[in-house]
């Protein structure tokens, strides 16, 4: 696999949108596949470059790593990642 077709996966810390917690991820391959999804609901919201198979793929890898997903972006700081200082 070469570089321009690994999948990235990058998610926002936890957001709140109608008093719900919820985390925005994105997955990228290369410079035109991408798909974005939310948990916890675990869905793929929109999406280019992926196959059918590749985006139900994904949506249950967002539903089986949720909790996770959201521990993790539990620990983002928006403020602190935007001026490149570490906790």
């Amino acid at each position: 696999m070469g570089r321009d077709e690994e999948l990235r996966m990058t998610y926002s810390g936890l957001l709140m949108k109608d008093g719900e917690k919820m985390v925005r991820v994105s997955f990228e391959r290369g410079k035109k596949a991408y798909a974005e999804g939310i948990i916890p609901r675990g869905v793929i919201e929109k999406s280019s470059g992926f196959s059918k198979e590749e985006i139900e793929m994904l949506t249950i890898y967002l539903q089986d790593n949720a909790t996770d997903i959201i521990n993790r972006a539990k620990g983002v700081n928006f403020l602190n990642e935007w001026i490149g200082r570490k906790e």
